[in-house]
């Protein structure tokens, strides 16, 4: 496989109940070319947590934690990943509560495993990026922050100056200071970077 070489530096962590299933991702990982670890509870990932990158691929209906609730604990202790869900149970509420939390993609079994490793490829892929946003928003002020939410939700500078309680010439240095430090060239620039704060238990959305 091409990636090979660039998958080296990069784990799979893969946490399934089922053994079969965990064993199984865990060989075809490692024959894609990834370092791989398997888990068979959310706790048990949870227990071993480090700075390795990569990417978790996780059941969601499991004894005990279950995915939905594990990535909301990670997303407590700031320890961000690209994370997918598998399941064979998958019911809407639940794939728009796990995107809403952050999580990268939401797969059905049964599944092709080709299809599971394009979609873990184009996570990591695009993870990096999301990081970068992620980080430039928690070097923001509070009030930074809070003008980032008004802004991306489409307020004007007068409703910015009555939310926040500040005046108008105030309210001009907030939002250049945020356009500058997220290096944003537009509005629909920055509303679309609020998009991916969902990991930090954020979700703006324009004009709401």
């Amino acid at each position: 496989m091409d990636s090979t070489q660039s998958n080296t530096d990069q784990t799979i962590f893969i946490i399934d109940d089922d053994d079969s299933i965990k064993d199984f991702l865990v060989t075809f990982f490692e024959m894609s070319g990834f370092k791989t670890k398997g888990f068979s509870s959310a706790q048990d990932y949870i227990e071993q947590l480090d700075d390795t990158p990569g990417c978790l691929v996780s059941d969601v209906l499991m004894p005990g934690m279950d995915g939905v609730e594990l990535l909301e604990y990670l997303n407590q202790v700031e320890h961000l990943r690209p994370t997918i869900f598998i399941t064979g149970n998958a019911t809407i509420p639940m794939s728009i509560q796990s995107m809403k939390l952050g999580a990268t993609d939401f797969i059905e079994k049964p599944f092709k495993p080709e299809i599971l490793l394009e979609k873990v490829n184009n996570a990591m892929a695009t993870f990096q990026k999301n990081l970068e946003v992620i980080n430039k928003y928690k070097d923001l002020t509070n009030k930074e922050q809070q003008a980032f939410m008004f802004m991306v939700k489409g307020h004007t500078n007068k409703m910015l100056a009555e939310d926040l309680s500040i005046s108008a010439s105030t309210v001009e240095k907030h939002r250049a200071s945020v356009m500058k430090k997220m290096q944003a060239e537009s509005i629909v620039a920055l509303s679309k970077m609020g998009t991916l704060l969902r990991p930090l238990g954020k979700d703006f959305e324009f004009g709401d």
